[in-house]
């Protein structure tokens, strides 16, 4: 029994330090103290000695001067191949090597030191994460006894990448030392307790094995299973079996280099390389090898990398790029931020790479419309190819282990649709795993209607597309659950811009957009502009602004009027399909007529100039996308400039209404419908409706004549009588009865004759219902373009007046922040006369006397 629990003791202590566990418990097996344990071998050297098969692993310890340490010191874990893998080596490896004479040091090195761990483990305390208490089954990676000066390899000029972040080392004929990243390689192993905890079935190990696991009971170390009887307890630590000879895990990078077939993904990855002069690497290498010769790091342009505490980059080059990956693939050590300060050995990453073959068949499908500017994948703009990069990296292997592969997410944070069948094979590096696809997963921005804009973004659009991207408007564009029709105005049309904050004054503000590229940052020319003649007053008096500046006023004024130009530009749903109005983003309405080439698309502004923008070109994105795209190059697509009080007084057929909404009580602010500064802050172009909020809105105005018979009967009074009356209470009902009678006139939503037909829709007004504190409705009746009915709360309907130019006038209202030089809110709104007027209940068909 004695023995029994001692053993069981053993095994839970041992790893922590197996040596001073060893003959702590020797009493155990003779109570004599005479002996050793029958469980307990020799030390690790010795062990190897005695089983007479690891010749190999023997000459590599004996020939890096390693027989003491693992001979008498020390508390290792060495997981061993016998001499029969070497063999298998020596016939098949990445490094040409024949036979175990052909090594170099730094090979031996490699082999020895990759295969060793500097403490003593079992099997099952090895998925631990060291701590008080350890974090069990939680640790899938771990440093080993490799140092990054092992091997530090020659790049010649003829191997570097062809870019220009390479240059200043290519002209070195001999090449230059390098370091694939100056953190040294961890071991990856998957073991049982790390597999349970993390949810990691027998098919995922399966595949990840590429079919050699048959459970995930087994054991893996860097891709190679460790073999039964596990735990071989010697004096100074445990041996490991292992299948077949380890060598030292590559990184994600030099997986991808290194097989020829991702070779065009590697191209791709080149771009966001460089060589970095480390300084410290420098120091160290020369002094372990008595060298003067420079070290550089290679590093990958990365949202996380490894910057390193003493890493020099005098060349500023890091800061310099235009574009990053979501992380470096070629840092060792790679972990995700996180807000629990995890490290290295809880997770790492992953990488979809498609086959050569792959990409150059989506190249030529669904990618053809990068053809359309680029000659091919290598030369497309950096901040377009990013998108495609990193939408294939993946932060957390744990997480995306195939059977996890749904939660696999695009740029629109929806699912990627990733299966197993997607995978060839797959690719155990020390900091992730490469998924081997026979299939390019494009990111949601290549099927997006913004698409267009994003390929062209240093060409014809790259005001348009800053712009989006800035607004945060890509990932909204992005879905693809939603139609979209994107008008996208090139540079040359955002050269006419005409500053609403100025409207309704003698002298108007005319903004030229441009795209900065070398800033990579948009900027406008503002010039003084006359509206009536279409004509800038001083084109060599100009002011230049930025949107990113410091300049605070002239930047939010930019980003406030690009916000509002794109708040414009963006419809949900198909602007082709056969109606002639169509409600945008924010709220306002765009005239669409004709179809396909012959399109033409005005805004407000564009139908009171009678000046309907056409469209040069459209891309059509439904097939594996979300919409289409509308190319303008005349001038931005703008709302109307004209208020409901505006666009009444142009109508002598409204008004007798606009006597009506201009009247109200001096006395009080809730009778007076109009005004024409929202407080002393806000300010307008002319009058606004009170009543207005950030919305969109249906003003119906009835007939003259019909507002004339209701007041010859005694029903509606006019302004006048209020005037003229003296009994408070009197004034108090004609007030009440005019307000009413113009609240119930007002809708919530803009709704017009084309934008479509609908039957029997309720839609709230402005005038509130005190029994029931609801607001009244009418219910709308639309007949496609042939016409609209409004039917009131008493069952009578009244039909819209299609008289050109007293229907569908489209109206805006803004409120500018005069001090901020802003637009702070408006609002959307369109008048139609109707041929009778609108009744809320009884009460307000008797006379108001």
């Amino acid at each position: 029994m004695k023995n029994s629990l001692c053993h069981r003791f053993k095994v839970k202590t041992f790893a922590a330090a197996a040596l001073l566990a060893a003959f702590g418990m020797q009493s155990c097996q003779d109570e004599n103290l005479v002996g050793q344990p029958t469980w307990l071998n020799n030390s690790i050297y010795g062990w190897l000695q005695e089983q007479g098969n690891y010749e190999y692993t023997l000459r590599l310890i004996n020939d890096l001067n390693m027989a003491s340490v693992l001979n008498q010191t020390g508390s290792k874990t060495l997981f061993a191949a016998d001499d029969a893998a070497f063999e298998a080596f020596f016939k098949e490896n990445g490094w040409n090597v024949k036979n175990y004479g052909q090594l170099s040091v730094a090979q031996k090195k490699m082999l020895l030191n990759s295969s060793m761990v500097n403490n003593a483990y079992l099997i099952e305390l090895l998925s631990n994460v060291p701590g008080n208490p350890p974090q069990e089954g939680m640790c899938m990676r771990r440093e080993v006894a490799l140092s990054v000066y092992d091997s530090v390899a020659r790049i010649v000029p003829e191997d570097m990448p062809q870019t220009k972040y390479w240059n200043k080392v290519r002209g070195r004929k001999d090449g230059v030392l390098l370091m694939r990243d100056n953190s040294s390689a961890p071991m990856i192993h998957l073991l049982p307790r790390f597999m349970k905890t993390n949810n990691i079935t027998d098919g995922d190990l399966a595949k990840l094995t590429n079919g050699k696991s048959l459970s995930a009971a087994e054991s893996w170390v860097n891709g190679i299973k460790v073999l039964a009887p596990t735990d071989i307890t010697c004096k100074n630590g445990y041996v490991q079996k292992v299948e077949e000879v380890i060598t030292p895990a590559d990184n994600m990078a030099e997986i991808i280099h290194k097989h020829p077939v991702m070779s065009e993904w590697a191209k791709l990855l080149d771009l966001y390389s460089a060589p970095i002069y480390d300084a410290a690497a420098t120091r160290e290498y020369n002094r372990l090898y008595n060298t003067s010769d420079s070290v550089y790091v290679l590093r990958y342009f990365a949202k996380q990398a490894n910057g390193g505490s003493n890493l020099q980059d005098p060349d500023n080059i890091q800061n310099q790029v235009p574009g990053y990956l979501e992380f470096d693939p070629e840092w060792n050590q790679y972990m995700y931020t996180n807000t629990y300060n995890k490290t290295l050995n809880y997770d790492c990453g992953a990488m979809l790479v498609p086959t050569n073959a792959a990409l150059e068949k989506w190249w030529d499908g669904e990618g053809k419309a990068l053809q359309d500017v680029y000659d091919s994948l290598v030369n497309v703009d950096i901040n377009v190819l990013n998108k495609l990069i990193n939408v294939n990296m993946i932060t957390s292997f744990v997480d995306h282990v195939p059977s996890k592969f749904e939660s696999i997410t695009n740029d629109a944070k929806v699912s990627m649709g990733v299966k197993e069948e997607d995978v060839d094979s797959c690719f155990m590096g020390c900091n992730g795993v490469v998924y081997l696809t026979n299939k390019v997963f494009a990111p949601a921005a290549y099927r997006s209607v913004s698409f267009p804009a994003l390929v062209r973004r240093n060409t014809t659009m790259g005001v348009v597309y800053w712009a989006i991207e800035q607004l945060g408007l890509d990932a909204y564009l992005n879905s693809m659950d939603t139609r979209y029709s994107l008008i996208l105005p090139t540079n040359e049309a955002f050269l006419k811009y005409v500053d609403p904050c100025t409207y309704g004054k003698g002298t108007s503000t005319l903004y030229e957009f441009f795209w900065d590229t070398d800033r990579q940052n948009v900027g406008a020319y503002k010039y003084q502009y006359d509206m009536a003649t279409g004509t800038i007053l001083d084109p060599d008096n100009k002011e230049t602004v930025y949107a990113n500046s410091s300049s605070g006023k002239d930047n939010d004024a930019v980003m406030n009027r690009l916000s509002d130009i794109m708040e414009n530009v963006i419809v949900v749903g198909d602007i082709e399909d056969g109606h002639t109005y169509y409600k945008t983003k924010g709220g306002g309405t765009i005239k669409v007529e004709g179809h396909g080439t012959d399109i033409k698309i005005s805004g407000g502004l564009q139908i009171e100039q009678n000046a309907p923008l056409s469209v040069s070109t459209i891309y059509d994105q439904t097939e594996n996308g979300n919409g289409k795209a509308y190319v303008i190059d005349d001038e931005i697509l703008m709302t109307s400039r004209k208020s409901v009080y505006q666009t009444l007084t142009e109508h002598e057929e409204y008004s007798r209404f606009l006597e009506l909404l201009s009247g109200g009580d001096p006395d009080s602010t809730d009778y007076n419908l109009l005004t024409s500064q929202i407080d002393d802050k806000y300010s307008c172009v002319d009058q606004n409706i009170r009543l207005f909020e950030t919305y969109n809105y249906t003003v119906y105005v009835p007939t003259n004549k019909a507002i004339e018979e209701l007041h010859e009967k005694g029903v509606l009074p006019y302004w006048e009588d209020f005037d003229n009356a003296t009994d408070p209470d009197a004034r108090y009902r004609i007030k009440n009865r005019i307000v009413n009678f113009l609240r119930y006139h007002i809708q919530d939503n803009s709704v017009y004759i084309g934008d479509g037909s609908e039957s029997g829709v309720k839609y709230e007004t402005a005038k509130l219902n005190p029994a029931n504190r609801r607001f009244y409705s009418v219910t709308v009746d639309k007949e496609g373009n042939d016409g609209m009915t409004v039917t009131d709360n008493l069952g009578r309907t009244r039909r819209v007046v299609t008289t050109e130019g007293l229907y569908n006038n489209m109206c805006r209202e803004y409120a500018f922040d005069t001090g901020k030089n802003t637009i702070y809110t408006s609002s959307y709104a369109v008048v139609h006369l109707i041929d009778g007027a609108l009744m809320y209940d009884e009460e307000h068909m008797e006379k108001y006397e």
